[in-house]
């Protein structure tokens, strides 16, 4: 069993890159006789579409009993266990919600399970700035334990603007892949790659 953790702050593109993210992963995983299950966290914000998910194979479990805002909280942990037991999926995409705080989920999960949490973060290139000069914190530990972020909306931005969040972001998480993306465009190869990679 595999976990991808997508965090981001609200609007930051995360519902978009996780049905993406879903509907290929579903593709591959259907071939080994797995799945692909979701947990979403996305209280206050849509949720994604369950008939899009159907319609693809998914299965969407949403976390409304407990919180994956914070901490790995007690319902995330039981959900995870109770999809080992009954499914046993070959992916858990979990959306936590957009003030996480990545880091103790990560820690949360892994220290229960034993099994090593992706964190692929997306960073809305258009209110970068703004959300950094008034939440700084928040902002930056959003990013910080990421393996892979995504500036997202880069063409909304100027290139040169662009760029210098991508800088910025290099100094949050030396060790994370940044990609740059555009809403709603698919994800390009490389962003692939590191999900796949073992």
């Amino acid at each position: 069993m595999k976990i991808l953790l997508l965090t981001g702050f609200l609007g930051s593109g995360k519902t978009s890159a996780l049905l993406q993210l879903a509907q290929k992963l579903a593709a591959a995983s259907r071939k080994n006789g797995k799945s692909v299950v979701i947990i979403e966290n996305e209280i206050g914000e849509v949720g994604v579409d369950d008939k899009v998910l159907k319609a693809g194979g998914l299965q969407v479990k949403e976390l409304f009993a407990g919180c994956a805002c914070c901490t790995g909280g007690a319902s995330l942990l039981s959900d995870i266990r109770t999809l080992r037991e009954t499914m046993d999926p070959e992916w858990i995409l979990i959306e936590a919600t957009g003030v996480a705080y990545p880091r103790q989920i990560r820690e949360s999960v892994e220290a229960c399970f034993h099994i090593p949490v992706k964190i692929l973060a997306l960073a809305d290139a258009r209110r970068w700035k703004r959300l950094h000069a008034y939440m700084s914190d928040l902002i930056e530990a959003q990013v910080e334990d990421a393996d892979c972020i995504l500036l997202n909306k880069v063409d909304l931005v100027e290139t040169a603007e662009a760029d210098a969040i991508a800088e910025e972001l290099r100094g949050l998480s030396a060790q994370a892949e940044i990609h740059k993306v555009v809403a709603d465009k698919p994800i390009d190869e490389a962003v692939w790659a590191f999900v796949d990679r073992e």
